[in-house]
């Protein structure tokens, strides 16, 4: 599909004139053509990137066939930790990659999860984002890439209430910590290979989460309960690295970010209905979805927030007055 994806693009260069029509023809015309490859956190393929060859059709058009944006590599190439070094070093040109393996360079951006997208774009949250991002890793933001997907808790015993889970102990990443130990419980590292075992041998008596990790993963089977509301929102986002910016004229850029937005914009719905279609797929395998509210989540904001600000308060400071929380 990459190779065939590719020849299309590559035909909707050279015939932009007539795929474009005459507008774009002559936008084409007063661009320098450019291809632009995207390096992942994820490996090709991936769920992460449904959008990604609507989003190549659409900076090819906007641009009237100046810019061709190609998958280039996953973490085979470069891991998925390097890829704030890369941006640094200017190795890479786009990127798709959750800001978690970025905060070793931008602490504070971990707050990210905390922020909404439409909201950061209406109140001057966006362009913050993006002068750290050009400060700190020489890359301008384009995008939230995953808006709607949020994590959960997942148990393999009945939960009532926010005190059953306390001193459980917790499958957890570094996104779930604030959530699992706002409940009182214990979190360990556990890759999802082991999750199930985990679970059924009572090794761990949860896991946290997005709804599509548990179904993925057939954790139907052995999962009692899971509970939301769902917490943090995805910060996995589309970055595009200054010297390519630098390359670009102005009706090159403007492909580029409004195709990001639309990108942003369509997340959302995909990840909404996701979610729903998730949540069926788990009750109906016997799972009981338990929703227990603020008194369950608004801690675990308030935990997430501590850790941003014991990163990096300045920033922290700023983008929770963006948030408006």
């Amino acid at each position: 599909m990459k190779k065939m994806f590719s020849l299309v693009l590559a035909l909707m260069v050279s015939f932009g004139m007539v795929a474009c029509g005459i507008g774009s023809a002559s936008a084409a015309s007063q661009s320098t053509p450019i291809t632009i490859r995207l390096s992942g956190a994820f490996a090709e393929g991936s769920e992460h990137y449904y959008y990604f060859e609507t989003f190549c059709k659409s900076v090819n058009e906007r641009s009237g066939g100046s810019v061709t944006v190609v998958w280039g590599h996953g973490p085979e190439a470069i891991p998925s930790d390097q890829l704030a070094e890369a941006m640094q070093n200017g190795i890479v040109e786009l990127v798709y990659t959750p800001i978690a393996y970025v905060v070793t360079v931008v602490p504070g951006l971990a707050g990210l999860k905390l922020t909404d997208p439409a909201t950061m774009r209406k109140n001057g949250g966006f362009e913050y984002v993006d002068s750290l991002t050009m400060q700190k890793l020489n890359v301008h933001y384009l995008a939230r890439t995953q808006d709607g997907s949020y994590f959960v808790l997942g148990m393999n015993m009945p939960i009532s209430g926010i005190a059953d889970l306390k001193g459980k102990t917790i499958r957890g990443t570094s996104a779930t910590k604030p959530i699992i130990q706002s409940v009182g419980a214990e979190m360990v590292a556990m890759g999802w290979a082991d999750v199930y075992q985990g679970l059924e041998k009572n090794v761990v008596q949860g896991a946290g989460g997005s709804l599509k990790d548990f179904v993925d993963n057939d954790l139907g089977a052995i999962l009692k309960t899971v509970i939301l509301p769902g917490a943090f929102n995805s910060d996995s986002s589309l970055l595009l690295a200054n010297h390519i910016w630098d390359k670009l004229d102005e009706a090159q850029r403007s492909a580029l970010i409004q195709s990001a937005l639309d990108w942003e914009i369509d997340s959302l719905k995909h990840n909404t209905s996701g979610n729903e279609e998730n949540i069926t797929i788990l009750e109906t395998a016997g799972v009981k979805v338990v929703d227990l509210g603020k008194a369950y989540i608004e801690p675990a904001n308030e935990a997430a927030w501590a850790e941003v600000q014991a990163a990096d308060a300045a920033v922290a400071a700023e983008l929770r007055k963006f948030a408006g929380n």
